[in-house]
């Protein structure tokens, strides 16, 4: 016999269950807002690595160095013992590659972005009055089937040429200057011209929040070249500004010093 008590128990119970759910859907949608909120804000980072474009057969500037015509694999593949029992078994695995093959760059991209890696630096070169080792990034990078999968920026590799890249020379330091990597302003605005004609310009180049990024290398360097501190700062304050006359909203520009225990601060 069901009582009126008995009754309303039973839509209390209901009452209880209801809320329950409520509230039980109420934290679940609450946790789901959430960890989409996370998932939102997560940031994505770009990884990069620096490529280095001596490895290319088609580049008649690169044989005064390397003159068997297969770029800087003449000296991995003539590696010498550096001692007594020395042994080096590191070999490459693709062989002595052409890296200014567009087919050769495309392996290059694919394993590369496979591994997460999605931006190559390019080591850039200006000596004797024009850019040195470009096959790699115009022959083989931006001709790669695959290339719209990556981005690239350049490093300004300013330094001098001395004997190092020669391994019948590099053994001798004379103080042997080949090519400086100093530039006077006019040369200066040259190569920077240049580059953001030529590459800043490309949907390849890699930017930040729509500034391209130029990385320069020796700052003592160019320094020395456009004549000191203060005009170095005014070089560098007309690069942004000719960027940005090339419609891009600025330029992110990188600065490396490798040389210990320098200080430019006044």
């Amino acid at each position: 016999m069901t009582t009126n008590k008995t009754i309303a128990l039973r839509r209390a119970e209901k009452s209880i269950v209801k809320i329950s759910l409520f509230i039980l859907l109420a934290l679940v949608n609450t946790d789901a807002k959430a960890q989409g909120v996370k998932t939102a804000t997560k940031k994505k980072y770009d990884v990069a690595a620096f490529l280095y474009p001596a490895y290319a057969n088609d580049d008649p500037r690169l044989r005064p160095f390397w003159p068997s015509g297969i770029g800087e694999w003449e000296t991995v593949i003539n590696m010498q013992d550096r001692y007594p029992g020395h042994y080096w078994n590191r070999k490459p695995v693709w062989g002595t590659i052409n890296e200014a093959d567009p087919a050769i760059m495309n392996l290059e991209i694919n394993e590369a972005t496979k591994h997460g890696v999605n931006v190559f630096i390019f080591d850039w070169y200006w000596y004797d009055g024009r850019p040195f080792m470009e096959t790699t990034l115009n022959k083989g990078f931006l001709k790669a089937a695959d290339v719209n999968k990556m981005k690239f920026y350049l490093m300004w590799a300013n330094h001098d040429v001395v004997n190092t890249w020669d391994t019948r020379l590099n053994k001798i330091d004379d103080g042997n200057v080949i090519w400086t990597g100093k530039v006077s302003l006019d040369e200066f605005k040259k190569v920077c011209k240049r580059n953001i004609e030529m590459y800043f310009k490309l949907p390849q180049y890699y930017k930040i929040d729509g500034k391209p990024v130029f990385m320069i290398y020796d700052l003592p360097q160019l320094i020395a070249g456009l004549g000191g501190i203060e005009q170095t700062t005014a070089a560098l304050k007309w690069f942004k500004e000719e960027t940005k006359r090339a419609g891009f909203p600025g330029l992110d520009l990188q600065l490396t010093i490798w040389t210990p225990n320098l200080n430019y601060s006044g």
